[in-house]
């Protein structure tokens, strides 16, 4: 699928008028605590757009509840890319890696030792400002989906050097811990200066809405990376197998949430997909239900998802 495919929404996006001053104030961060060093790094962040990306999840955040959300992504996004290249294929050292940021969740914030690299001291900087009057209820839920995205990784890492290609509901089921979108959500309720109540978070109902809102953003993002992920193109392959029709590149696809899976159906009559998400409870007219918001892009309706380029390391981990 063309790397700029735009998926159309049916509902306008808000986005927070704090956007270009968040940006101008993340790359200082970024370069405070080192992530970004020179042009090169500059540039790949400004490509990355992860301000276009909060402004428009989190449209009512501005100043330090904005900018607290945008370097967590941008954290996120940084480590990532670590991961693109020899070291995706060997879990014990992508586990490594990972246990320097455990760390930090588990100290508290604590800041790493420094040859552990300018990536986990600014975790640990973020991590800080994330729990910073959280309630323990709240700051050990967000670490539950902090460590799934870490863990993910290793997860990965052991498919891959076990060339182990998952079913299409493991994949799912990885896929909503990889996606970092429950970390996100987290950062909604951070942003915006509440905490979910525990009878809500553990309401059928809720927990429907946050896999749907996860399962459309992740499959929404490998739609888009289709072309350029083998790994995706293998999972394509496995659907056609169980019986799902396959999705040529050259088409777009409409997103309906079935079940707890987001499957894609092939529109060789549309020019863009139409996003619909089909809740598994009543809702007026047999209609599906919006229950995710444009949130990917500054641009109203349009979803720019930036393409990962290898990052210059910002790890030092010492392996035995």
């Amino acid at each position: 699928m063309p790397q700029d495919t735009v998926f159309h929404l049916p509902f306008p996006a808000a986005v927070s008028p704090d956007a270009d001053p968040a940006r101008r104030r993340s790359i200082a961060w970024c370069r405070r605590l080192g992530l970004v060093t020179g042009a090169v790094d500059e540039e790949r962040c400004v490509r990355w757009d992860i301000a276009g990306l909060m402004a428009a999840w989190i449209p009512h955040a501005s100043g330090d509840r904005l900018d607290t959300a945008f370097d967590a992504v941008v954290v996120a996004m940084f480590l990532d890319d670590q991961f693109d290249g020899p070291l995706a294929g060997q879990p014990q050292q992508v586990a490594a890696v990972c246990r320097a940021f455990t760390d930090v969740i588990a100290s508290g914030g604590d800041p790493p030792p420094d040859d552990q690299g300018p990536l986990p001291r600014a975790f640990a900087h973020v991590w800080r400002r994330l729990i910073h009057q959280a309630s323990p209820a709240w700051t050990e839920r967000t670490a539950e989906h902090w460590r799934w995205y870490l863990d993910a990784y290793t997860q990965e890492a052991a498919n891959r050097a076990s060339h182990r290609l998952l079913s299409r509901a493991e994949y799912i089921e990885l896929r909503r811990k990889t996606g970092f979108v429950y970390a996100m959500l987290d950062l909604s309720q951070k942003a915006y200066g509440f905490e979910l109540p525990h009878h809500l978070r553990t309401s059928p109902t809720v927990r429907r809405m946050l896999d749907i809102t996860a399962d459309v953003v992740d499959i929404l993002n490998d739609v888009h990376s289709l072309e350029k992920e083998p790994g995706l193109e293998a999972l394509a392959q496995r659907v056609e197998k169980e019986g799902q029709r396959s999705v040529p590149r050259s088409t777009v696809v409409e997103i309906t949430v079935d079940g707890n899976f987001v499957s894609p159906r092939t529109r060789p009559d549309q020019s863009c997909g139409r996003l619909r998400a089909g809740c598994g409870w009543p809702h007026d007219g047999g209609r599906p239900a919006t229950v995710v918001r444009s949130g990917t892009s500054a641009a109203p309706g349009r979803v720019n998802l930036p393409s990962r380029t290898r990052a210059q390391s910002l790890l030092s981990v010492k392996f035995a």
